[in-house]
């Protein structure tokens, strides 16, 4: 993955009035006989060349009919000699401590190992790479924009505690989404497509994703995979990038089929059950909130129906043959049978990991 962004930067932009005067002194044309052919005065004409101003539109068409020379190009000098202006005063503002310190909130490290950010260590260079990578005008602008956007995240903590880089993990993921084409989002499709994706989870890892990830996008839903960054603890996230499409991510944080599942369905009953308006983003500690815990009974129960898990921990046999065959009997992967009898402390956690199977993002995409 890595960041292409445009090279051009001419360290020097010929001043307009530098122009004029080579084009006077070419022609051997006073400033006083130039100023009465245009119509305007001698000390304007100096200021002009002596770069203490430039000139209007209207001015430029007055410079076409008195040397021949295109409106279109005397205002093409001065639109780019205001750009390279303009270009210098921003670089100046981001070559400050305070650009620094705004950097180093970001995970600096793990934005280089992507592409990112560049090698440089010149602020200005960093911060341009940042705000070209979340699209935003300056760091004043992206603070004053989380800020205002730090209310849809109000169903998590992770986002206040790591702000940056959850930042940076979530723009990863929308731009895993931005090259997905979905169909409009529609509800009941995903819900019965989620039937479906239930099916899947017996399958290896890389027959499963691709097909996973087609009734999503037929859903109007984008299934993408980001790595977890530093101090984010991310398992996953969901939310609407549009209207009509949302987003589920994942970053695979634990890297078993157990809490990959789980996590999938988790965040596919915020977008089913929860409004449009909220980024909902998940770690193992889900939180408490009614919308949390209604989206772990939605997980638990579609992975495993209630009154089937109910009878077989009844039983209280929990070895290797139990579980596969309970397993088989309900069509889902044994993995995921102990994944929940370990988070109900019905065994420990240190049984039965190998019946798990071991996800990474590099494996998981076909």
């Amino acid at each position: 993955m890595t960041e292409i962004i445009n090279t051009y930067n001419p360290d020097y932009v010929i001043h307009p009035g530098e122009y004029l005067e080579e084009i006077l002194e070419t022609r051997e044309l006073k400033k006083r006989d130039f100023a009465e052919r245009v119509g305007i005065s001698v000390k304007a004409v100096s200021q002009i060349i002596n770069r203490k101003s430039l000139y209007s539109p209207e001015i430029a068409l007055r410079f076409e009919k008195t040397l021949d020379i295109h409106a279109e190009i005397w205002m093409n000098l001065v639109d780019s000699y205001q750009l390279f202006e303009a270009k210098l005063k921003e670089k100046k503002n981001l070559e400050t401590e305070k650009t620094k310190e705004w950097i180093n909130r970001f995970p600096v490290s793990d934005l280089r190992k992507i592409g990112i950010l560049p090698k440089s260590g010149k602020p200005e260079i960093l911060a341009d790479s940042l705000l070209r990578f979340f699209n935003i005008s300056s760091p004043e602008v992206w603070d004053e924009y989380m800020t205002r956007k730090a209310v849809s995240f109000r169903k998590s903590s992770v986002f206040s505690e790591s702000r940056e880089s959850t930042a940076v993990w979530l723009r990863l993921a929308e731009r895993e989404a931005e090259k997905i084409e979905t169909d409009n989002y529609d509800r009941n499709t995903f819900k019965e497509g989620l039937l479906d994706i239930r099916k899947l989870t017996t399958l290896s890892r890389d027959k499963f994703f691709p097909v996973m990830r087609k009734i999503c996008r037929k859903s109007g839903v984008a299934l993408v995979l980001v790595p977890e960054l530093g101090k984010t603890h991310i398992s996953g996230a969901a939310y609407w990038v549009t209207q009509s499409k949302s987003l589920i991510a994942i970053s695979l944080r634990y890297k078993s089929n157990d809490h990959f599942w789980f996590t999938f369905f988790h965040e596919a009953s915020h977008l089913l059950l929860h409004g449009k308006k909220n980024v909902y983003i998940d770690r193992k500690e889900y939180g408490d909130s009614e919308e949390e815990k209604e989206a772990n009974r939605f997980a638990g129960d579609i992975l495993i129906p209630p009154n089937e898990y109910e009878r077989f921990i009844s039983e209280g046999v929990f070895f290797e043959p139990q579980i596969r065959m309970f397993a088989e009997r309900i069509g889902i992967h044994p993995g995921i049978i102990v994944g929940r009898l370990q988070h109900d402390n019905l065994i420990e956690f240190i049984w039965h990991n190998k019946i798990k199977d071991k996800y990474e993002i590099k494996n998981i995409i076909a």
